[in-house]
This record gives structure tokens, sequence and C-alpha cells, in this order.
């Protein structure tokens, strides 16, 4: 039997492994499914420290800078920041091929490629 490669990429891991777990529970003639975080982790940010320069002006023609620092707080970043996008492949039969395409696109999948093996 002809077996295809499909893979499509997710906004988070999370999503990426509802997928697979969809497509392996649903889906028949299943070979392989993978899926591969993308792009670089957020450093935790805790115990680092972040500086801000105000610019002061006391009461001269020039200006004088001050300067706070304070301690980054993790929870505080954006949840942006805090996501990566996953990358799942799938190889499956050829039968199988339109049932794992509609199921990745239904949660949120997208440049999706698919290719015969």
């Amino acid at each position: 039997m002809e077996l295809c490669r499909i893979n499509g990429i997710f906004e988070t891991e999370e999503m990426a492994d509802l997928a697979a777990g969809r497509i392996r529970r649903n889906v028949q003639g299943i070979r392989r499914i993978t899926v591969r975080p993308l792009g670089k982790s957020v450093p935790p940010a805790h115990g680092r420290e972040r500086f801000t320069m105000l610019p002061a002006n006391l009461r001269m023609m020039n200006y004088a800078t001050d300067v706070l620092y304070a301690e980054i707080d993790g929870s505080r970043l954006p949840e942006n920041l805090k996501r990566l996008n996953a990358e799942l492949t799938v190889v499956c039969d050829s039968a199988a091929e339109t049932r794992v395409s509609a199921i990745m696109q239904s949660l949120g999948a997208y440049h999706m490629q698919h290719k015969k093996l």
C-alpha cells in the first residue's frame, strides 16, 4: 500500500498533541506520528533584573537620568512569549490521508504539506 506524509504547524504544542491523540484514536492505517516543538524556549526570567532609565528635569537647562531596578516576575510574561509552535508529522496509508488532513485542519494546523512516499 502507498504511504503519505502529512506535516502541519500548530500554534501550541498542546494543540499538536491533541491532534495526534485524536488521529491515533480515530483513524486506521497510521504508521508513525511525531510532534516536534519549533523555536527556542523562553528562558526562565525569575531572579533577573530589568532596569528603566527615567529622564528628570532638575530645573536646569540639561537633563539628568535616574535608573530604577526591579526583579522580573516570570508569571507576568505575555502568553505569546511562553508559547512554542509545534510541528505534527503523520505517516499513514494513502487511504487515510484526507481524514488525517481534516482532523489536523479542524484543530488549527497551518502550512500543511502532503507528500507521497
